[in-house]
């Protein structure tokens, strides 16, 4: 997944222990360390009219611990979804629901008793039929309005971290990876999309108008990988094993921006091995996707943002192809170990893009100027909590989704770069394939990661001898690396200074000059006039509005201008750049924008109010990961049928969703509990107060919460 910025959560770290070796996962419910999935088959009706899936969830199951372990299977489940029926071994057998948890949600509990005593190594076959909640964390179904075709309505899945579980019940654990076979139906004027390999010659019409899709995914991945997407969609050829889709109105943009996606994909393939899932192909979605991009096998998903036209936000693209070798082939045991997805993903995808651009200086110059502030905002933001920055953070009763940030990506893509540069450039390098090749289609831990290494390099004193347990749970920013930019970010600097320090008396070739730049170069200026602010206050609002002038940049479409040009302006209380910033968060819903624009407004005296006003009013634009991190950014409760109000958040800022947590896993309120009544009324009403009143209460609060 591309990297985007959350906030802070309340989680207070607790002492070390030796996390780097941790295998349990504890952000799942389910008791995969005794009997653990091998093969997944999944049948859904997709139904737009009541915005859920229907169908069942069958998993092909492996003893691994015999007796009294295994003699039940526990599944995790959430946001509402409801199992009518199992069967195991074909036979209707029985099930119940477990204790709910305020994030991780409901666990089903499945008896196995009716197989008989099993062994270490006995298959057996486990059939869950269910239907998830239209609250489901995962989905987003939007109304044909908010499409680019608006004429047909539009489904997607984001399942990282723990969202898989309120569309399928299943082991959501990186931990467990596993093969997995879909149908899905779907009205007859949808495509249907999988994170998977499509079987055509499968594939039929339906009687009634139906369609039905048919899907195989041979390599084994955990459940958050598991993806699909559902709309009007058209396709273009790139290459023969990639593709791009979209909505047809945006597939010939979508074509141009990702026409490099092979030649990504070979460099990727020369720095690694053979791409192992067949098909690349690219789907980009609606505007609300609340990521850069998302890595799932054979189809990544993209954010709408990256189409700039000129194909200089790309590097996404390169981020999710390097996905297909650490992370999907490669996985982290638990999200404790995200650095080791997110880092290595990192290091390649600079690897890669310094090829691209046929200056091996490039890999520094993104780490640096990128890469380093990212982390350095990161870090910040978790002042309170210092916990949740180090490399291997402590997430006991944590939602992943709290401790997100660009640590993992950048806080491991930096030691990864320190221990390239005390072994060298080649010989890291090929420690990088030798690391992949022996743990693809595996999980790893950062004790087998830093062993892994040790044993390479013969142990090596310069790598034995580092300080690992402060690497691996140190909070805080680790030590800067030297970069060589100077002479490929000198140009960008030497004019931010020249504007900060003589505001906006420069010379007409300077002008000339930035026009001329690439993005790269355009980010690296403004991101340096942003850290002058940080430490030295803002520019004159007559300054920006002079260099809007020259550049143009309030109407830049490119979304990575246009966001540090907003933020700087914004931070200097510019009045004019308010409404571009409000048409900003109200036209994506990418978190790597809308949530910094949203608290930037916030805080501000001039928008404060606009900014509760806009979100409240477009809170359903967003996908439900988005919008429960922005209402707690913004102070707001929001209830599981999204309506919001002002006041304290319970449970995690920032990753909980606020008011009634338990009822959310369960998908929806009792009525009284809607109410918020306090106990005296519900003893009053339990005696038998009249109708009347009862409907007299209803009324005053749903009143309230317009």
């Amino acid at each position: 997944m591309a990297n985007e910025p959350a906030s802070a959560s309340l989680h207070s770290p607790a002492p070390v222990t030796d996390r780097a070796s941790n295998e349990k996962d504890l952000n799942t419910l389910s008791n995969y360390e005794a009997i653990k999935s091998q093969h997944l088959r999944l049948h859904w009706n997709v139904d737009f009219e009541e915005n859920v899936l229907e169908g069942w969830a069958e998993h092909t199951m492996v003893v691994l611990e015999p007796g009294a372990p295994a003699s039940r299977a526990i599944f995790d489940t959430s946001s509402g979804l409801r199992v009518h029926k199992v069967e195991v071994n074909g036979l209707e057998a029985s099930f119940h629901k477990g204790v709910s948890h305020p994030v991780f949600g409901t666990p089903v509990e499945v008896s196995l008793t009716t197989v008989g005593l099993l062994s270490k190594g006995d298959e057996v076959v486990v059939r869950l039929h269910y239907v998830t909640a239209p609250t489901a964390s995962a989905c987003q179904w939007l109304p044909p309005a908010q499409t680019a075709g608006q004429k047909f309505p539009y489904l997607f899945t984001q399942s990282q971290a723990i969202h898989a579980r309120s569309i399928f019940p299943c082991q959501d654990t990186p931990a467990v990876k596993m093969t997995y076979s879909a149908r899905v139906r779907v009205p007859h004027w949808a495509t249907a999309l999988m994170s998977a390999l499509r079987l055509e010659d499968m594939e039929f019409m339906e009687g009634d108008g139906h369609r039905m899709y048919v899907w195989d995914q041979p390599v084994p991945i955990p459940s958050y990988l598991v993806a699909l997407a559902v709309g009007e969609l058209d396709s273009r050829d790139i290459s023969p094993r990639c593709r791009v889709w979209a909505e047809p109105s945006v597939v010939e943009a979508a074509r141009f921006e990702f026409g490099q996606t092979e030649e990504f994909l070979q460099h990727a393939e020369a720095l690694t091995f053979e791409y192992a899932w067949k098909r690349y192909d690219l789907l980009c979605l609606p505007p609300s996707f609340p990521y850069g991009g998302m890595e799932n096998p054979c189809l990544t998903f993209a954010t709408p943002t990256l189409l700039a036209g000129d194909r200089s936000l790309a590097d996404v693209v390169a981020h999710e192809i390097a996905h297909s070798w650490t992370g999907n082939l490669v996985t982290n045991t638990t999200w404790e170990h995200f650095y080791l997805n997110e880092g290595w993903t990192m290091w390649l995808q600079r690897k890669i893009m310094a090829r691209i651009h046929g200056d091996p200086l490039f890999f520094d110059l993104d780490a640096e100027w990128l890469g380093w502030p990212h982390l350095e905002e990161s870090i910040a933001a978790f002042k309170d909590h210092p916990g949740l920055t180090a490399l291997v953070p402590d997430l006991k009763d944590v939602d992943p989704d709290d401790a997100f940030s660009s640590v993992p990506y950048e806080k491991g893509f930096t030691l990864l770069l320190r221990l390239e540069r005390i072994v060298g450039t080649p010989a890291f390098e090929k420690f990088a394939k030798h690391y992949i090749r022996l743990y693809k289609y595996k999980t790893v831990t950062s004790a087998q990661f830093k062993s892994t290494l040790l044993e390479h390099f013969e142990h090596d004193p310069r790598l034995v001898c580092l300080p690992w347990d402060e690497i691996f749970y140190a909070p805080g920013l680790p030590l800067k690396p030297a970069y060589d930019t100077a002479r490929l970010s000198s140009p960008s600097l030497a004019l931010a200074d020249a504007w900060y320090k003589n505001k906006g008396g420069l010379e007409a070739e300077a002008h000339k000059e930035f026009m001329a730049w690439s993005t790269l170069q355009k980010q690296i200026f403004l991101e340096s006039l942003l850290k002058r602010t940080e430490a030295e206050g803002p520019m004159p609002v007559p300054v920006l509005e002079a260099m809007d002038r020259e550049y143009r940049l309030t109407s830049s479409k490119n979304a990575e201008i246009r966001f540090r040009w907003t933020m700087l302006c914004l931070r200097a209380g510019a009045k004019f750049i308010v409404a571009n910033a409000l048409d900003f968060v109200t036209s994506q819903g990418r978190m790597k924008f809308t949530r910094p624009l949203y608290k930037e407004l916030y805080k501000s005296k001039m928008a404060k109010a606009v900014a509760l006003e806009t979100f409240k009013k477009n809170a359903m634009f967003y996908h439900p990961i988005c919008r429960k991190m922005v209402a707690a950014d913004l102070g707001l409760c929001l209830a599981p049928d999204g309506s919001l109000e002002e006041g304290p958040t319970s449970g995690v800022k920032g990753g909980a969703w606020a008011g009634d947590l338990g009822a959310r896993q369960k998908g929806k309120r009792t009525w009284l509990r809607a109410l918020r009544l306090p106990r005296e009324a519900v003893i009053v009403l339990g005696l038998g107060v009249t109708a009347m009143l009862v409907v007299g209460a209803v009324t005053v609060v749903r009143h309230k919460r317009k």
